[in-house]
């Protein structure tokens, strides 16, 4: 335990430094530009960049050792902040992110596999697919292995984009609004965010998780950007598509999204198979795996990883809003309060309307789900503080 406390940021910032620099932030950044027609504007960048940076900070602290936080990771955790129901609660959504987002990674990377060989196109997300369970089954330094090629091809690929298709203009403008683009940014690091003690667990100092937190939202930002040059460049929001027109080197680029995707999905079947076990814990771990394998790769081959922002708002609206009371709680108990149970209504209630209003077409429904989040936490620290604890609270 005494070495894990000792870790520094360069031994835990592969993960980070993977979901700062994966392919999907060049999807988003042309997504973004194709909605507003043009460059992105800079301040929703910014306010999304601030937020996905609070969100990672507060619930990244929880990983840290005693008396910076609470040392462990999130399952270990969880039994002391939240119930039974909402652990079950928290299970299933995570579980339905997971097949998401094995769908995306899988869609996108199967696409360009396709792309690249020629296959059809229902060939290249199956045998991505197949491939990534294999090594979900295989041992874990085998994944790492993988984490680490993937990085590097994903960093290879920003910088082929910026050399070789650079935008005629800048892909930012200074202008107001990109609430919207804000909201995208927050679901794009929803489900990282909320497993953040996963990743920060036994850091040694606040420090370590500071160059985490930085080494994610800098080259994700920087990914978006890219992604918006790609639009105004080509006017094509299909990254994929885009990369395939290409000659020489260009068809090549779709061999670096092939490989740049797989630790991610790599990382949605492991993640998926534990959310699927906090539901029914007897099915085996392989068989968890192949369930989220079978459900992404359906996804895949109907290319989800092209209804991206869509998929972001939505996760945006669902998760982040527990990071809220769970971070509050959790800096309550760092300055000696005794610990409490962030109850259901805290949060359930909030992720329910954001979800809702996504559903009816608000771009600023994550946004509202947090604020009405954080309105539920205050009421709730101030009725606990007083002894007026409302149902589904206790001390």
């Amino acid at each position: 335990m005494s070495e894990t406390h000792e870790r520094r940021w360069p031994a835990a910032v592969g993960a980070w430094l993977g979901i700062g620099t994966a392919p999907a932030t060049l999807v988003l950044g042309a997504a973004m530009a194709a909605r507003h027609g043009g460059a992105v504007p800079v301040a929703g960048l910014l306010v999304g960049g601030v937020l996905m940076a609070a969100l990672l900070w507060g619930q990244g602290r929880i990983g840290l050792p005693r008396p910076l936080g609470d040392g462990g990771t999130l399952t270990a955790v969880l039994p002391a902040y939240l119930g039974n129901t909402s652990r079950l609660l928290l299970a299933a959504v995570l579980a339905v992110s997971m097949v998401g987002w094995n769908g995306f990674n899988v869609g996108l990377g199967g696409a360009s596999l396709a792309a690249l060989t020629d296959l059809p196109g229902w060939a290249g997300p199956v045998l991505l697919e197949v491939a990534v369970l294999a090594v979900s089954w295989g041992p874990a330094r085998l994944g790492n292995r993988v984490a680490v090629l993937t990085t590097l091809s994903a960093v290879v690929l920003v910088g082929w984009c910026l050399t070789v298709l650079p935008p005629p203009g800048a892909p930012v403008r200074l202008a107001t609004g990109g609430l919207a683009d804000a909201a995208a940014l927050i679901g794009y690091a929803a489900v990282f965010a909320l497993r953040a003690p996963d990743f920060s667990v036994g850091l040694a100092r606040r420090r370590d998780l500071a160059w985490c937190v930085g080494l994610l939202i800098g080259p994700a930002l920087l990914g978006v950007i890219t992604g918006a040059g790609l639009w105004l460049r080509t006017g094509s929001a299909d990254v994929v598509a885009l990369l395939a027109a290409g000659s020489g080197l260009a068809a090549y680029a779709n061999l670096f999204v092939a490989v740049a995707v797989f630790a991610a999905a790599l990382t949605t079947t492991y993640s998926g198979a534990l959310a699927i076990r906090g539901l029914a814990p007897r099915v085996p771990a392989r068989t968890a795996m192949l369930v989220v394998a079978v459900l992404g790769g359906v996804l895949a081959v109907a290319r989800f990883d092209r209804l991206v922002l869509q998929w972001l708002t939505l996760l945006a609206a669902a998760l982040p809003v527990l990071v809220v009371p769970m971070a509050v709680e959790a800096a309550a108990r760092r300055r000696g309060r005794a610990p409490r149970t962030v109850p259901a209504w805290c949060w359930v209630p909030p992720a329910l309307l954001a979800v809702a209003c996504t559903l009816a077409g608000v771009g600023v429904a994550p946004l509202l789900g947090l604020a009405l989040a954080g309105a539920c936490t205050v009421l709730w620290r101030r009725r606990a503080a007083t002894g007026l604890l409302l149902p589904g609270s206790r001390k």
